[in-house]
C-alpha cells in the first residue's frame, strides 16, 4: 500500500523535476469529479511551501442529463471543501458536435481547452492543471500507436505542453490515486461512460490491456515509461530541427519560405521534420499532418518538375517554385487575383499587389541593365498606357529580337516564381506589350540619336 506520504513526495518531486510551477502561483485545476482530479486538487492544496492560488473549474458537456448536473454539484462540493473559487459552464456538446461536423471526443476538447483558456486568462494564472495519470499515458500510447504515429505521438503526453497545461501525475497510477483517496476517505464520482466501449479509449482500457497484461502484467507502467524516455529523445530531435530549419526556411509575410538546395541535402528523417516544423510554424499546429502529407511534400522537393504545387491540411498550399518551396494560405491574393489601372502622365503610381511605377521625363535617351529600370520614346510610345497583372497568351518582343514570345515562357527561361508571376506589372501601349517590370522590356524600347521625347520609369516592389 502506497501511504498518501509518499504519492505527495512523489508528485513534489515531478513539480519541481519538471518546473510545472513555483510557490505563490494561480492555478487553474480541471475537475470533473472523478478521483484523478479529486486526488489532484487535494494532493495541490497539501504541497508542502507552495502556498498555491487554486482555481477549480469545471465544463458540463451535457451527455448524461441528471449524471452530470450531480457531477457539476459534486465539482462544486469540492470548490468549497477546499474554500477555492469554482468556475462551471454548461455546454451541450452533441449539438457541438454535430454543428462542427466532430465527433464528441474532439467537440468535448475543443470545448475544454477554450473554456480552461479563457478562465486562465481572467485569473491570469500560470498554468492549467490537468489530472492524466501513468494509466491515461499508457492507453494514449496505445491509441497512436494503433493510429499510427512517430517519435512525437508515441512519446505520449507532456508533462507541460505548449499551451501552458501541465500534469503532475504521468507517473501516478490509477490503482495508487484510488487507494490515496481511500487512506484519506475522500469520495470520488463514477462516469458511466468510461465503461462505454464504443470509445476507442475505453476498449482500449477494458479490452486490450488487460490482455497486455498475460504478456507483461507491468505493461501500464512499462508504456508511461517508454513514452518518457521517447519523449526526452523527441525533445533533443526537436531542438536539432529547429536548428537545421533556421538554416533552411524562413517565415517571411505570413509564408514559410525553403531552399530547395538545402532541404534535399537532409537526410529523409529530417527532411520530414523540417517540412512537419515549417508547417507549425505557419498555422501554429500540426493538426491533420500526417505522414502521407510530409511524404508528398518530400515528393515535391525531390521533383524534376521545377513548378507544381500540394495542398495541405487547415487551407495551407504548398508551392514548388524552381529552387524554393513555399508554404502559405490557400487563398492567398497574390495567387489568385489581378489588376489593371490606366497610365496618363508622368506621375507615381501604387500597385494593388504592393510597390510602385515612377514615371518621370528623361533629359536623354539612355539604357540600363537594371530588369527594374525602362526607357522609352514617347513619340513612338504614346499616353495613356495601360499596366495589368500576367494573363495567359500575353505576348512580347524581346528587347533583341525580332519575333514574339509568349511571356509564360520568357517566365520560364528566366526562373519566374509561380507565386511572383501575377505581381508582376506589364506595361501596354496600345496592343503592344512594351515592358514586364522587373523581367524583360520589349524592343519598342530601343532608343538612339534620334529620340526626341525620352521617357524613364522606375519599378519598386
Amino acid at each position: 500500500m502506497t501511504s498518501v506520504a509518499v504519492i505527495l513526495s512523489r508528485v513534489a518531486r515531478a513539480v519541481s523535476r519538471q518546473h510545472l510551477f513555483i510557490p505563490g502561483d494561480t492555478l487553474i485545476v480541471a475537475i470533473s469529479g472523478g478521483a484523478d482530479s479529486t486526488a489532484l486538487l487535494d494532493l495541490l492544496s497539501r504541497i508542502p511551501d507552495y502556498n498555491l492560488k487554486l482555481i477549480a473549474v469545471h465544463l458540463n458537456h451535457c451527455l448524461r442529463s441528471d449524471e452530470s448536473d450531480a457531477d457539476e454539484e459534486f465539482c462544486r462540493g469540492l470548490a468549497s471543501r477546499y474554500a477555492i473559487t469554482f468556475e462551471v459552464r454548461r455546454i451541450d456538446v452533441a449539438k457541438m458536435a454535430d454543428a462542427g461536423r466532430l465527433n464528441l471526443e474532439d467537440a468535448g476538447r475543443h470545448a475544454r481547452i477554450t473554456f480552461f483558456d479563457e478562465i486562465r486568462e481572467k485569473y491570469a494564472a500560470s498554468a492549467v492543471v490537468l489530472a492524466h495519470h501513468a494509466d491515461d499515458q499508457a492507453e494514449t500510447v496505445l491509441m497512436r500507436l494503433l493510429r499510427g504515429s512517430g517519435m512525437t505521438g508515441l512519446s505520449g503526453m507532456a508533462y507541460r505542453n505548449t499551451r501552458g497545461y501541465v500534469r503532475p501525475l504521468l507517473d501516478i497510477s490509477r490503482t495508487e490515486i484510488e487507494q490515496y483517496l481511500l487512506n484519506l476517505g475522500l469520495e470520488w464520482r463514477e462516469d458511466s461512460s468510461n465503461s462505454d466501449t464504443v470509445y476507442l479509449r475505453n476498449r482500449i482500457r477494458h479490452e486490450l490491456l488487460p490482455v497486455l497484461e498475460t504478456y507483461n502484467p507491468a505493461i501500464r507502467s512499462t508504456l508511461a515509461a517508454t513514452a518518457f524516455i521517447i519523449g526526452e529523445d523527441n525533445l533533443l530531435l526537436e531542438e536539432l530541427t529547429e536548428r537545421v530549419s533556421d538554416e533552411s526556411c524562413r517565415l517571411i509575410e505570413g509564408r514559410v519560405v525553403c531552399a530547395i538546395g538545402q532541404l534535399r541535402a537532409l537526410s529523409p528523417g529530417m527532411q520530414r521534420r523540417v517540412l512537419r516544423y515549417a508547417f507549425r510554424q505557419l498555422v501554429g499546429n500540426l493538426m491533420g499532418m500526417s505522414l502521407c502529407h510530409a511524404d508528398a511534400l518530400c515528393s515535391l522537393i525531390a521533383s524534376d518538375r521545377p513548378n507544381s504545387r500540394l495542398a495541405l491540411p487547415q487551407g495551407i498550399t504548398a508551392v514548388r517554385e524552381y529552387d524554393r518551396l513555399l508554404m502559405m494560405q490557400a487563398d492567398d491574393a497574390a495567387l489568385k487575383t489581378g489588376f489593371e489601372l490606366l497610365i496618363t502622365e508622368p506621375g507615381c503610381y501604387h500597385l494593388p499587389h504592393g510597390g510602385k511605377l515612377t514615371i518621370e521625363p528623361a533629359t536623354k535617351a539612355s539604357f540600363s541593365k537594371d530588369p527594374g529600370i525602362a526607357s522609352f520614346d514617347l513619340n513612338k510610345t504614346p499616353f495613356p498606357w495601360r499596366v495589368r497583372s500576367f494573363q495567359a497568351g500575353d505576348r512580347i518582343t524581346p528587347f533583341g529580337m525580332s519575333g514574339r514570345k509568349k511571356v509564360k515562357d520568357v517566365f520560364i527561361d528566366r526562373k519566374i516564381p509561380l507565386s511572383k508571376r501575377n505581381t508582376l506589372p506589364l506595361l501596354f501601349c496600345g496592343a503592344d506589350l512594351i515592358w514586364v517590370a522587373g523581367v524583360c522590356a520589349s524592343e519598342l524600347s530601343r532608343m538612339d540619336n534620334a529620340t526626341a521625347n525620352p521617357i524613364l520609369i522606375t519599378w519598386c516592389e
